[in-house]
This record gives structure tokens, C-alpha cells and sequence, in this order.
């Protein structure tokens, strides 16, 4: 409702000139009738009365035309008194002028605003006593109307200011409140966009090292399905078990965006035996060393940590060829856990194709790092040849990591 009215605002200044001309123009036509005879003689005080209200309706899109237009009037009057308003009343139209003027104003604007109102006032206290003898032989009586007059003018643009300086707060309301809505939807926004690339992120995850164990262990049963039919049996099997716990992972992720908001159980580190498993079943052969306990790691960040040992093996496994080998340390003997991942081809005069950097798996092993308190780091082993070095560290709960 506030926001319509700021919004036809500017529609009251005309419409006031508008109902302030047809009011004296009927009150007064009997007076200054404009008949083809008495044109010329009345012509100045119709004028008058039109720019006047010309001035009100001005007076807030051009403050400077309205006060010029007001005080032409003023001028023309003293020069042409033909024009001068018989009745009093006519001249509120100047305390109108000033109020609105003094509203839409500000800074040093508002003192020639305040100039112009009380000297208006004193104009018309002139004209009056000049045309009409108000005050006529009692110059405290004159002395008096100058001052009230100039004291109406004043309190108009008093009025005005302080209508002003309401309007101004309102219209900030308003704003305020455009822009908190718009901030609420972009942040609603963001919250979307997180979610879904969260989601996207756990799908790559389970999607990329499921059907990377899958892919060999059909490459393995189709090379010795003839020569050795007795492996190929061992070979589905976990393309079964793989295949199995990966609509397992799948299905878990979704209960959890439509369950409880504590949503399901997520894999953390005492899965990390079945992951290496499943990997070393595939043909990539895994060592794992282990430091320390880790039960200062919140379930958010061991499920940061599955993932990045998935993603790191996995990798691993596409990347480095057949007969690929990788080491896997967990040291959680200080105030966190490192982990690091390594892994090197069979053929150590073969360089490993490297994982795509700009990648959403690279990507995604530094995202969860960081949003569990830690970093991560990821590329060529320079100890090994041909080798490849993811590294990481998650602090215990309650701490702050040190970028590597």
C-alpha cells in the first residue's frame, strides 16, 4: 500500500492545481466575468490565477519554475493591479506553494525555500494593505498583518520541511524493504544453488567410482572369460556388490533430501575397508597405514573424508593404467587428521594421464576439504615417478587448519 502511494505521488500536486483553479475560477467568475467587452480588463487577474495554480502544480517536479511562477505573479500584480485577488483566500495558494516546495527540497535549496515563503508572506500583506486598505490608519494593526503574514509563510515551510523529512523516511522504509526481499531471494537462490551442486557432487562421487570399479572388473571377465572361466564368477560378483551399494549410496542421498532433516546415514570412515576392497577387487592393488584415532572428526567431515579417499582412488584406478598401485596414510596422532593418497602406474616410464584440474572431481575433493575446516592439495609426485600425490588435512572439531 506504502509503495502505491510514493508510486502516484507526483499525481497530487496537479491534481490540487487543478481543483484550486475550477474552485475560484466559479467562486470569482461572477466578479471578473470574461465577456469579449472586459477581455482586456480582466485578463490579468484570470492570468494571475492560472499561473498560480500553474505554480501548485509545479511546485514538487520543478520547485525553482513554481517559486519564479509564484513570484511573477507577485510582480505582475504590483504592476498590473487589475490582477490582485479581491478576495484573501485566493493567496493560500501561495502557503500550498511554499508546504510543497519546502517537502521536495533540501540543503541550501531549503533556505531559498524558506526566503521565498516568508517573502511571499510579506508581499501579500503589502498588496493587500496596498489594494484592499487592510491595516489602513492604524499602523499597529499593518505592523501586525506583516507580521502574521510573514509568520504564514514561515510555518508552511516549516509544515513542508517536516512532511519532508517524513516522506524521505518512508520512501527509505519502502527501499528497505525492496532491497531486503531481493537480498532473501538471492540468498534463497544461493541456498538452492548450494544444495544443488551438493547433490551434484555426492552423484559424481558414488556414479564416477562405482562405474569405474564396474568398467574393470568387465574389462577383467571379458579378457579371461575364455582362459580362466573360474575367475569370472569373483569378477560379477562385485560388479553386483559394487553395482548394489552404489543405488544403496543413491537411494540414501535422496531419503535424505526427502526424509528427516538429520536425513540418512552417510558413509564415514569405518566404510573405508569396504571402499579399498571394492577397489583392490577391480585390480588396484591398495595399502593402507593408520595413525591415531579419529574420533574428534564430526560425521560431516568423515563423510568429507570418504569421499576424498573415493575420489582419490578412483582416479587412481582410471588413470593409472592396469596393474596400478596406490598407498593410503591416515594420521590422526595431532589435533586433526592427514591423509594423503598416492599412486603410480606398473610401468614407471609411463606418466599417468592426470585428472582434469578444472574437473568437478579435483573440484569437488578441495570443496569438501575446505567446507570440513581443512585443505587439500592434488598433483604430479615429484618422489615418484609417474606417480600421482593427493594430500589433506581436516582439523578435530572446534579447530581451524592452517593452509598448507
Amino acid at each position: 500500500m506504502r509503495s502505491l502511494l510514493l508510486r502516484s505521488r507526483w499525481l497530487l500536486e496537479p491534481a490540487i492545481a487543478v481543483v484550486f483553479f475550477v474552485f475560484w475560477a466559479i467562486a470569482l467568475v461572477g466578479r471578473h466575468q470574461l465577456v469579449p467587452g472586459l477581455l482586456r480588463a480582466e485578463g490579468p487577474f484570470w492570468a494571475a490565477l492560472l499561473v498560480l495554480a500553474c505554480a501548485i502544480g509545479l511546485a514538487r517536479l520543478a520547485p525553482v519554475v513554481a517559486m519564479a511562477a509564484g513570484t511573477a505573479v507577485l510582480i505582475g500584480q504590483l504592476l498590473f493591479p487589475a490582477g490582485v485577488f479581491e478576495d484573501p483566500l485566493v493567496y493560500l495558494g501561495y502557503g500550498i506553494v511554499a508546504l510543497v516546495v519546502a517537502a521536495t527540497v533540501r540543503g541550501r535549496m531549503s533556505v531559498v525555500a524558506l526566503a521565498f515563503a516568508v517573502g511571499a508572506g510579506l508581499s501579500t500583506a503589502g498588496l493587500l494593505s496596498w489594494w484592499l486598505g487592510v491595516g489602513r490608519g492604524d499602523p499597529g494593526a499593518r505592523t501586525l498583518f506583516f507580521v502574521l503574514c510573514a509568520v504564514a509563510g514561515a510555518m508552511a515551510w516549516l509544515i513542508g520541511t517536516l512532511i519532508g523529512v517524513w516522506t524521505r523516511s518512508l520512501q527509505k522504509e519502502v527501499e528497505l524493504e525492496q532491497a531486503t526481499g531481493r537480498l532473501r531471494l538471492a540468498e534463497a537462490e544461493a541456498l538452492v544453488s548450494g544444495e544443488r551442486e551438493r547433490i551434484a557432487q555426492d552423484v559424481h562421487d558414488i556414479m564416477a567410482h562405482s562405474l569405474s570399479v564396474i568398467l574393470a572388473q568387465a574389462d577383467g571377465a571379458r579378457l579371461l572369460a575364455e582362459d580362466r572361466p573360474t575367475a569370472v564368477a569373483p569378477a560379477l560378483s562385485t560388479i553386483a556388490d559394487t553395482a548394489r551399494s552404489s543405488l544403496t549410496e543413491v537411494r540414501m542421498l535422496i531419503e535424505s533430501l526427502v526424509g528427516s532433516p538429520d536425513g540418512a546415514e552417510h558413509p564415514g570412515l569405518g566404510d573405508l575397508d569396504d571402499l579399498v576392497r571394492r577397489l583392490t577387487d577391480a585390480g588396484l592393488t591398495v595399502s593402507v597405514e593408520r595413525f591415531g584415532g579419529t574420533d574428534d572428526l564430526t560425521p560431516a567431515q568423515q563423510l568429507a573424508v570418504y569421499r576424498i579417499v573415493q575420489e582419490a582412488l578412483t582416479n587412481a584406478l582410471k588413470h593409472a593404467g592396469p596393474g596400478a598401485t596406490a598407498r593410503l596414510a591416515l594420521d590422526a596422532r595431532d589435533d586433526g587428521l592427514a591423509l594423503s593418497v598416492s599412486s603410480r602406474s606398473a610401468d614407471a616410464a609411463r606418466t599417468p594421464a592426470a585428472p582434469n584440474p578444472a574437473g568437478r572431481g579435483l573440484v569437488g575433493m578441495r570443496e569438501r576439504a575446505r567446507l570440513a575446516g581443512g585443505w587439500l592439495d592434488a598433483g604430479p609426485d615429484d618422489d615418484v615417478p609417474g606417480g600421482y600425490l593427493v594430500t589433506a588435512y581436516l582439523p578435530a572439531a572446534g579447530r581451524t587448519a592452517v593452509p598448507a
